[in-house]
């Protein structure tokens, strides 16, 4: 409709689309010039801010090392030399957002009451290492400066202690290199105004030098100078009101999510403008080891709009033009039209319209008049309408309009010019001016076409009936009021009655009287809802006979959606009934042959647990108490009803079928006691009803009891194979044990022979001695730390062999990556590998030390044996296959010949001499796979690369 109203206005509509289309283009123009100029800016001040940020931490980083240079220059350092070299520094002055420098120390468990007596006599009576407890290794902050009360909390707190401190201090003394924690809370928060924070730490080894190897920094750890930062302040003093035009959000690790929000400065949509709502970068920064992703936004200063800017100006001028032509044009139009209305509702209507004055008189036809009738209006205009449509002089039924004021419509005969006769419909409505009638509006149809349609309906009903009366079925028509009105002929043959007697009501009494009210409660329920319905009844035939039939009825509706009734159809079913007593005696005579199979057969209601079948052999095993009709439980022994019921509920759920085999059943339990057991083969299937329910279980179940005993015979041949074996198992056990203790209690002579070796070696330099004596106390030491490796090792089989602390956890299979790379990315960055993951399965139920181990093996292996001719590719995925979680590590490396596949798990096997090794390391996967309930399968092809797949049973 509104568009129909609309294209009497295309004029207007155009004029105000064209104007609008030229000033959305020129502001378009204008707006996308300065969008573009906005988005280059914004990409130079975000590598801005992120330069600026790095340059920062680059500044920090290099504090920590100067002060590292501090413990490398001299054996001791004192609190006061701590003091004066960060005082001449001046690290809050030059370098704010920082909450200080410190020194935390590497304690035994032994050192820490030294320690404390130490710190207490120098002035710090209440110093106690934190927090208390006994573990294998101590760290303690003794340094911090500036030494204010805020980081007074943290003097004494152990940080190697918390986890994800550790994380990063285990870091930097493996890597020798400045390492980063997550984020977390720092010791200083006093619970107001809580910021994130985060920890730098840098390794301080003793004797001043780097150590080459991670064993050596282990052993000859001191301590760790590091710097606490509340990332509110740090961000604040580095960002700084130089960049107060952008907004950036910072997050720890590599997705944006908000447990990760480091930092973030106002950057709500309140504060952004339409265009600084499109401009968005996101970037990365590693810092320390640690990785930070950034995110940028515009504030609404970067764009500096106030008010209306010269875009809006344009796109507001030109829409007011726009409207004004607009609304011109439109008046214009509809003046034209106002004029063009009549004479276009008079030209097109398809009624012939005349307009009579008081003596009869036409003096206006429209075009449909004319087309009707074929009189001229100057035909008209010679003799009264009347004389002109009936050829006599008497008006007829055009008398009354003319002798009263009253309207009213009536049919007539008009004749035609040509003297053809129509028949039509006439209604006349007086025309008024001042009060009085002036004259009469005569409107004529000609009905011819509803003539026909009349006639032609009355033939489709004589057809219907005649059609309704050749059907095979008997049909039946009622009106809105239950009253029938119509009955084919196959009703009155079947009834012998007549089609009076069957109208009205009169159809209800040939319904058998116990079926009448079934029948009638159907059909008034069904009248209500306006819906389908179908019933069976017994319905009397002419020889007094009843017959089961079946009568579905559909509702009638008119084009108006009026309920007018129902029309249904009536079919015999007695044959359908007759055959469905016959499959009832079927299954009695089924019945008989189950109450006689050598097996249990009986069926169980669901909700009540009663038999409804029982046969003789089940019947006979419980003494005659299982019976039709009694609760099956009330047979059993006690022991087993609940078990009984319980499969029986399980079944009702699941509607699967539940097999049994070899189940023992009890029978002639007296006084708890159980007298006879025997076994049998079972199996209870559903039976489900209409409604897809669980309505029975069938029992059928077969004895197996000799074959049962006959097997328990041949166990005692197995007996003494088990003992052998149980004997074999203990022996190799007690050879585990010689191993773990062995390896365990050399290390403490084999720690001292490492002491000393290293004694002479400090010795012979300082004294200068031979060289070739230096050079063989050189390969002394290097075959005792092969040996430490090798004994190392021989702990970690026999761990793997006990399955020694592997206590399970539900662990991510990322981060446990995550932290393999960082204790790899040496090798990762000198290789230049690419990493690839796919986790379909992204956690499973694993000892960690266990999980971290296979992946530390199969990644750095694929490291080690790359091939130098290509870029190093890893692929590491997981996917859910035949219920187990499968990991995949495939690489593109030197690849393994086929030959030495089936040695590649064995202990001390290595088959590239190029790479340091002890050839152990898969050796212990697979034992480590293995002994979880997995396995390992390798293929490989040589100059293309291996895959290794580990298949976790999925609990």
């Amino acid at each position: 409709m509104i568009f129909t109203r609309l294209k009497d206005y295309y004029l207007a509509l155009g004029s105000f689309i064209l104007v609008l289309s030229i000033t959305v283009y020129a502001y378009y123009v204008s707006k996308e010039s300065d969008k573009i100029q906005d988005t280059k800016t914004f990409e130079i001040r975000t590598v801005q801010m992120k330069s600026a940020l790095e340059r920062r931490m680059g500044h920090y980083l290099q504090i920590l090392r100067g002060v590292k240079g501090l413990f490398a220059a001299s054996d001791t350092v004192t609190r006061q030399d701590f003091r004066r070299y960060l005082e001449a520094l001046a690290i809050e002055k030059n370098y704010p957002g920082i909450q200080g420098i410190g020194f935390a120390i590497m304690l035994t468990p032994e050192e820490v009451p030294a320690l404390e007596e130490r710190l207490k006599n120098d002035g710090f009576p209440n110093f106690s290492v934190r927090p208390a407890g006994m573990r294998p290794e101590f760290s303690s902050i003794i340094f911090l400066e500036p030494m204010d009360v805020l980081n007074k909390r943290a003097h004494g707190f152990d940080m190697f202690n918390e986890p994800t401190r550790r994380q990063a201090m285990e870091a930097a003394r493996d890597f020798n290199e400045p390492a980063m924690t997550a984020k977390l809370q720092l010791v200083q928060e006093s619970g107001k105004n809580v910021q994130a924070g985060l920890l730098i730490y840098m390794p301080v080894y003793y004797g001043g030098d780097d150590p080459k190897d991670v064993g050596e920094r282990r052993r000859l750890l001191k301590g760790f100078v590091y710097a606490p930062f509340r990332a509110v302040d740090l961000m604040t003093s580095t960002i700084g009101s130089d960049y107060s035009d952008i907004g950036i959000t910072i997050y720890d690790g590599k997705e944006a999510k908000p447990e990760n929000l480091l930092y973030t400065s106002d950057t709500t949509s309140q504060n952004l403008d339409s265009s600084g709502k499109d401009l968005f970068e996101k970037d990365v920064v590693r810092i320390a080891g640690r990785t930070w992703t950034l995110e940028f936004r515009p504030h609404r200063a970067f764009s500096n709009q106030n008010g209306l800017d010269e875009h809006n100006l344009i796109l507001l001028a030109g829409g007011v033009i726009s409207l004004l032509i607009f609304f011109v044009v439109w008046s214009l139009q509809r003046y034209l039209q106002s004029t063009q209305l009549t004479d276009l509702i008079t030209k097109n209507t398809t009624a012939g319209l005349f307009m009579l004055d008081g003596r009869g008189y036409c003096t206006f036809q429209n075009p449909a008049a004319e087309r009707m009738l074929g009189y001229t209006t100057d035909d008209l205009r010679q003799r009264p309408l009347h004389e002109l449509v009936h050829r006599r002089k008497e008006a007829g039924e055009l008398t009354p309009s003319l002798a009263s004021s009253q309207s009213y419509k009536f049919e007539d005969n008009f004749i035609c010019r040509d003297g053809n006769t129509i028949p039509v419909a006439c209604a006349i409505r007086q025309v008024k001016q001042g009060g009085e009638v002036v004259g009469q509006i005569l409107e004529v149809r000609n009905v011819v076409e509803e003539k026909k349609a009349q006639q032609a309906l009355l033939e489709s009903e004589a057809r219907f009936r005649n059609m309704a009366d050749s059907a095979p079925v008997m049909i039946w028509i009622t009106d809105k009021n239950s009253n029938c009105t119509y009955v084919n002929r196959q009703w009155i043959k079947f009834t012998g009655a007549t089609l009076e007697e069957n109208l009205g009501k009169g159809w209800f009494k040939f319904i058998h009287p116990d079926d009448q009210k079934l029948a009638t409660d159907v059909y008034n329920q069904a009248s209500k809802n306006k819906e389908e319905f179908k019933v069976e009844y017994r319905l009397c035939r002419e020889n007094k006979e009843y017959r089961g039939m079946v009568t579905t009825g559909i509702p009638r509706f008119n084009p108006e959606g009026e309920f007018l009734g129902y029309i249904g159809s009536v079919i015999d079913i007695s044959d359908r009934i007759e055959m469905e007593q016959k499959l009832k005696q079927s299954a009695a005579t089924l019945q008989k042959i189950f109450m006689q199979v050598p097996a249990i057969v009986g069926l169980v209601r669901t909700k009540d647990l009663v038999y409804t079948l029982v046969n003789s052999y089940l019947s006979s095993l419980y003494n005659g108490n299982a019976k039709v009709g009694e609760k099956a439980t009330d047979s059993f022994p006690e022991s087993q009803r609940e078990q009984y019921a319980a499969v029986i509920q399980q079944i009702k759920e699941t509607r699967e079928p539940f097999i049994g085999k070899e189940v023992p059943v009890y029978f002639d339990e007296s006084e708890g006691e159980r007298e006879k057991v025997r076994y049998f083969n079972i199996v209870y299937e559903p039976i489900i009803d209409d409604r897809g329910e669980v309505e029975s279980v069938l029992t059928f179940a077969v004895e197996v009891t000799e074959q049962v005993q006959s097997r328990e015979k041949l166990s005692h041949i197995n007996e003494e194979l088990n003992r052998k074996n149980k004997e074999l198992l203990r022996i190799n056990n007690d050879l585990d044990s010689f191993v773990y203790t062995a390896s365990h209690d050399l290390r403490s002579p084999l720690a001292n022979l490492e002491g000393l070796t290293t004694a002479l070696l400090e010795n012979a330099e300082e004294k200068a001695g031979d060289e070739e004596d230096q050079e063989l106390l050189n390969m002394v030491a290097a075959s005792i730390t092969k040996l430490k490796g090798t004994i190392h090792d021989l702990t970690e089989i026999t761990k793997v062999q006990k399955d020694l602390e592997t206590q399970a956890e539900e662990l991510s299979f990322e981060q446990v990556l995550e932290s393999v790379k960082d204790d790899i990315s040496g090798m990762l960055q000198e290789s230049e590998a690419e990493l690839i993951t796919s986790f379909e399965v992204p956690k499973l139920k694993y000892a960690r030390r266990n999980l971290r181990s296979i992946l530390y093996n199969l990644v750095s292996n694929a490291v080690k044996y790359r091939d130098p001719e290509r870029r190093l590719q890893i692929n590491v995925s997981t996917q859910r296959q035949n219920g187990c979680i499968v990991l995949t590590v495939q690489d593109n490396g030197l690849g393994i010949r086929e030959d030495q596949q089936q040695k590649l798990f064995t202990m001390f096997r290595r088959f590239h001499s190029h790479v340091e090794g002890t050839g152990i390391g898969l050796y212990i996967v697979k034992r480590i796979i293995e002994n979880n309930g997995g396995r390992i399968e390798v293929q490989s092809e040589t100059g293309r690369g291996s895959t290794f797949t580990v298949y976790f049973k999925e609990e």
